[in-house]
């Protein structure tokens, strides 16, 4: 009888520890699961580095839930867009200084500088647009209308992006101006190209 029970007591220890091992894999398992998620749908955007980079410290929060995955896309691009038009603004600025008091020897830059600002301002509201009909998703909204109307918003920020460094191929300006301009907008482009694409593969 000893012996049966010795037996017993060797299984239940067993399966105990097995249990306690596999509870406290979970977290670390579930948290492997969300960051699949995240890279997963990120592999159908046009820079998947940049946006699992982007994304992936935010899995916990995103979990599997493809509206979070967007909403948190929108929300860093709103960011990204702020932070290209302070760059913008700065350079403005700068170039309005170097004219001061020359109103009618304003430098091209300073015009094409100016057009580009309004273009990222407008980038930025549009960006927010599309947040704002995301939180009417998540509040449990009409699905195809509401996507299409983020997907156009979001299309439009991405124009407006593309509108800023054209003006710049069209007038001699700073190379180093010009050089600037690109660079924060071209990496924000990139960002708005990935949210689009995400948007566009929501599956409802």
């Amino acid at each position: 009888m000893s012996q049966v029970l010795y037996s017993l007591t060797l299984v239940f220890v067993f399966f105990a520890s097995t249990n306690i091992q596999k509870t406290s894999a979970s977290p670390s398992s579930y948290s492997q699961n969300h960051k699949t998620f995240v890279k997963t749908a990120c592999n159908s955007t046009t820079y998947p580095d940049k946006c699992y980079k982007s994304l992936s410290s935010y899995s916990s929060n995103i979990k599997s839930d493809p509206i979070k995955l967007c909403t948190t896309a929108l929300n860093l691009n709103v960011k990204s867009a702020k932070e290209a038009t302070s760059v913008i603004s700065k350079l403005l600025k700068k170039s309005q200084k170097s004219t001061a008091g020359r109103k009618d020897k304003m430098l091209p830059e300073t015009l094409i500088l100016k057009d580009c600002l309004e273009e990222m301002k407008d980038t930025i509201i549009e960006l927010k647009q599309a947040v704002t009909e995301m939180k009417t998703l998540q509040d449990g909204g009409s699905m195809a209308e509401h996507i299409t109307n983020i997907r156009t918003w979001v299309s439009s920020a991405l124009t407006d992006e593309g509108t800023c460094t054209d003006g710049f191929e069209e007038v001699k300006v700073n190379k180093e101006t010009k050089k600037k301009v690109n660079k924060v907008v071209e990496e924000l482009a990139r960002t708005t190209s990935n949210t689009l694409a995400l948007i566009t593969n929501l599956r409802y």
